[in-house]
Formats: structure tokens, C-alpha cells, sequence
């Protein structure tokens, strides 16, 4: 049986303004799905509403650092990846290139959109000229663990995200770039 595909109006673009308020929706939806499984704790509740607002994303569009792509069709935003070009490593050799957000909705996850958006982002950090990229993955989210390796990236370690009095533990995944053997677009 044939897997579906990325439905045939799916567009991937950079973020504008008008995708602000769908961002920030998209983000809060995901983010809640992964983390807060047993409810919602105050805690998860303040973290969404501050890091995930349509303010704070329009902060996003104008840092020159900041990447957002989108894919959207004309139902609305299915996923987006936000890719910072001058991170920070969270660990030495983890590279200065970091995919901060990678999220597809549950809904539409297996049609190939986290695939295409992590294909763009690949492409930009070509074009930057950087070898390569880190993400943190939440160590107990197995599915997107497994869509990370099955796109060539690898884990190299373990960190702590910690928020609004919370914390969770997450993988530190990587992924080179320079190398032959791997292909991304």
C-alpha cells in the first residue's frame, strides 16, 4: 500500500507576519502533545504562553540569526522548523548551526512535511557554509528520535531543558553535513 504523501497545495516559504498567530497555535498544540502528558502543570502552562506568543515569533523574523520556514496549504499551517545560524553549542563539536524547532502536527506527521522542512534547513546551512547542526530532542518522544536517525542524524549526548521551574530530559542529536554518504536534497 502506498504511504501517503505531503497533500498536492503543501508549500514550504519563510515565515511572514501573516503566519504569526498559526505559529504560536501550532506551537502551544505540539509542544503540550509532548510534554504534558499527565495534564497540564502551571508550570507547562507559563512556558507556552511566553516562549510560543505571535510577539515572540515576530521577535523571530526580524533576528538575522533566525530562520522559520513553514509548510502550509491552503487549510493551514502544518509544521515549521526554526533554525538558528549562530548558536550557542550545547556541548563542544555539537556545531554552531541549531534546529531550535522542528514541529509537524500530530495530524500530519508521516506525509513527508518534517522531511521536506529538515531538507530546507539542510539547504540553508549549506549556504551558510557550515558543516554542521545540532537539535535536542525529548528523550522520551521516540517517534520523532526515530525520524531524526532515519535522516541521518545521530546522538552525541544528553543535556537538560529546563523551564519555568520545570525541566525535561532531552538527547542532543547532530548531524555533518560535509559528509559524502549523506544525502538531504
Amino acid at each position: 500500500m502506498p504511504k501517503p504523501g505531503l497533500p498536492p497545495n503543501a508549500e514550504l516559504r519563510h515565515a511572514t507576519r501573516a503566519d504569526l498567530d498559526a505559529l504560536a497555535a501550532l506551537s502551544i498544540e505540539v509542544w503540550l502533545d509532548t510534554y504534558a502528558l499527565d495534564g497540564i502543570p502551571d508550570s507547562h502552562a507559563r512556558h507556552v504562553l511566553r516562549t510560543y506568543s505571535p510577539k515572540a515569533f515576530a521577535g523571530v523574523l526580524h533576528d538575522p540569526d533566525k530562520r522559520l520556514i513553514v509548510c502550509r496549504t491552503d487549510a493551514g499551517l502544518l509544521g515549521y522548523l526554526q533554525l538558528d545560524l549562530k548558536a550557542k553549542p550545547v556541548q563542544p563539536g555539537s556545531g554552531t548551526v541549531e534546529i531550535e524547532t522542528l514541529y509537524v502536527r500530530r495530524h500530519h506527521q508521516g506525509l513527508g512535511v518534517g522531511r521536506k522542512l529538515l531538507e530546507a534547513a539542510c539547504h540553508l546551512i549549506r549556504q551558510a557554509g557550515r558543516p554542521k547542526f545540532f537539535l535536542t530532542v525529548y528523550e522520551g518522544n521516540e517517534r520523532a528520535i526515530g525520524f531524526y536517525k532515519a535522516q541521518g542524524l545521530i546522538e552525541e549526548g544528553r543535556w537538560t531543558f529546563d523551564f519555568e521551574g520545570g525541566s525535561a530530559p532531552n538527547l542532543i542529536m547532530t548531524r555533518d553535513l560535509s559528509d559524502a554518504d549523506l544525502t538531504t536534497d
